[in-house]
């Protein structure tokens, strides 16, 4: 697992330390908001049933859909066939 140096003043050091502040934990949790999305995770299982339902959805013709513009959808379908 990797180290992180942190360097503080010594006056701030002492102002955390003398409120009990877990310095270590304050860190751990800082670290791991910068990699979070912001988005709530979701189960597999979750994924899979909103996937299902949007299918459904389009196939029932119950929701509006964004249609693509034929240039794109045409470029894609060469992509895809020269896969």
């Amino acid at each position: 697992m990797p180290t992180i140096q942190l360097q503080i003043q010594d006056d701030i050091y002492e102002n955390i330390k003398e409120r009990g502040i877990d310095i270590n934990r304050k860190l751990h949790e800082f670290v791991s908001s910068l990699a979070d999305d912001g988005h709530p995770s979701i189960l597999t299982q979750e994924a899979k049933q909103r996937v299902s339902d949007a299918i459904e959805r389009y196939k029932n013709g119950t929701e509006a859909f964004t249609p693509y513009d034929k240039k794109f959808t045409d470029e894609m379908d060469e992509y895809i066939q020269s896969l």
